[in-house]
């Protein structure tokens, strides 16, 4: 055999061991990556399986009112407010303002809808400070309302959308001002109406 059939061989040798080394790193990268991606499904079949500490004495609120059970959805009430309390997010803290107004705790509804302002904040969460702009609209304190706009506004890193619903927010409020003006405005005419009929006065 002549030293160029030699160096063939030799050759073909090294390219052989080269492939199969490539092919086994392949193989155990294609194994591990599989094996990877099926214990990242099964943390998030968990994670999405695993209900927030505040979710089930939520339910339970609403299913003791409907039995008519006013001390069991107390209870539940405290319990999903100590579990909107430990998850530190806004989600909760609104979900147990939402079981307060069901049950007709004003009060307790407003300190958790506070709540949720401030965590909202506290996270640069333009969702929930606007949770909480509802609330307060729905609960009537227009004041609070308005601050939880101003506070969205300041919130850092907010883009176009949000500030287009931000401001769709502030005209609804101001045209909900105008229609309740006008029609006091109405009401106060009618009624000044009828005591000068009732008088016998006239516009004069």
């Amino acid at each position: 055999m002549t030293a160029r059939n030699i160096w063939i061989v030799v050759a073909g040798a090294l390219w052989l061991c080269i492939v199969g080394v490539i092919g086994g790193v392949v193989i155990d990268r294609f194994h591990f990556t599989e094996h990877l991606d099926g214990a990242t499904d099964n943390l998030n079949a968990q994670l999405a399986t695993r209900a927030a500490p505040w979710e089930a004495p939520v339910r339970a609120v609403s299913e003791a009112l409907a039995r008519g059970d006013r001390g069991a959805a107390e209870r539940a009430w405290r319990d999903a407010w100590s579990g909107a309390l430990a998850a530190r997010g806004w989600e909760g803290m609104a979900a147990a303002g939402d079981a307060a107004l069901r049950m007709g705790e004003i009060g307790y509804a407003r300190k958790a809808f506070l709540e949720t302002l401030f965590r909202a904040r506290a996270q640069r969460s333009v969702a929930g400070v606007l949770r909480a702009e509802e609330a307060f609209e729905a609960l009537g304190d227009r004041a609070v309302a308005h601050q939880c706009l101003r506070v969205a506004e300041t919130i850092p890193g907010i883009g176009d959308a949000e500030r287009g619903l931000l401001r769709l927010r502030a005209a609804r409020r101001i045209h909900s001002r105008v229609v309740e003006r006008s029609a006091i405005g109405r009401d106060g005419t009618e009624l000044a109406w009828m005591r000068l009929s009732t008088a016998g006065g006239s516009w004069e």
